[in-house]
């Protein structure tokens, strides 16, 4: 007995040094020990992951990165929607994904061309095309995400800092004094807003904070706001303004409300076709057995 518990431990103690000498020459100085931890605390934290957060992935993204060629205006552009979408990656790396997703499918076309399954190279074609299009719905539902957080708490925005400015013309103050009822997205905006302006000027940091938010309210917004810091009067302006974007948020809401009843019965879709395709086996199963019966 004495003799299989020794052998039982040498033989852990074996399993455990190949594992960790397999990682070192695999891996090298990286390891997936304690990843399923990670995992818990980004969930714990509402972080969601996606499998572009692998490091397997990543690293091959950044060496595909270095091929890919954009011209300076797309690249410009593509930057400020990766920005804005919260995306902390480079413009190369996020058209390397598309890179990578059609070399993917290259192999699988291959591989099912050589094991002659033609049906395969149609299926991992549309793969192709539907991964491609998964990374641009990603980056436009986003930025459609945030874009509605923001436009739904800018008529509040202007009108409490309308409020604000009319006993007083400093603006920064007006901001801080929204920040602390601010919801999280316009709110980590406010906090850039704020630190620009500690660490440069008004109107430098409200040109940067309306090339971030990117819509024509922040623009009408910010241009209000440096006529103030001009010295102009600018409180009819901005009373305009927080009423024609609650118009604007009302609309909106209408719209998406008048779009429920088709998503609704869209819902019903499923429903019908499996009792169409039921229907339609009862029946094929009765002329079946009828046929049968006659011959």
């Amino acid at each position: 007995m004495t003799e299989y518990f020794i052998l039982f431990i040498l033989s852990a103690l074996l399993a455990t040094g190949l594992r960790l000498l397999t990682n070192a020459c695999i891996f090298g100085d990286r390891s997936y020990e304690g990843s399923k931890y990670l995992k818990e605390i980004r969930k714990w934290n509402g972080e969601k992951t996606t499998i572009w957060d692998n490091p397997t992935l990543k690293e091959l993204c950044e060496k595909i990165s270095r091929l890919v060629y954009l011209d300076s205006i797309t690249a410009e552009q593509l930057e400020t929607k990766l920005k804005r979408a919260g995306y902390n990656i480079t413009p190369k790396t996020f058209t390397a994904r598309k890179y990578l997703i059609v070399a993917a499918g290259a192999v699988g076309v291959l591989l099912c061309v050589l094991i002659k399954f033609w049906l395969g190279i149609v299926l991992v074609l549309l793969l192709v095309v539907f991964g491609i299009m998964r990374q641009r719905e990603m980056l436009t539902s986003k930025l459609k995400e945030r874009d509605d957080a923001i436009s739904a708490e800018m008529p509040r925005f202007v009108r409490t800092i309308c409020r604000n400015l009319r006993g007083s013309r400093d603006i920064p103050a007006a901001l801080e004094s929204y920040r602390k009822v601010a919801g999280p997205v316009l709110g980590a905006e406010l906090d850039i807003l704020l630190t620009h302006i500690r660490s440069g000027s008004v109107p430098a940091a409200l040109g940067q904070f309306e090339i971030r938010l990117g819509t024509e309210a922040a623009f009408r917004l910010c241009s209000a706001l440096r006529e103030i810091d001009r010295g102009i009067d600018q409180s009819g302006t901005l009373e305009y303004l927080a009423d024609d974007m609650a118009r604007q948020q009302k609309l909106n809401i209408q719209r998406e409300l008048s779009l429920r009843p088709g998503k609704m019965r869209g819902t019903y879709l499923p429903a019908v076709v499996v009792c169409v395709v039921m229907i339609i086996y009862v029946l094929a199963q009765f002329v079946m057995d009828q046929l049968n019966t006659l011959f």
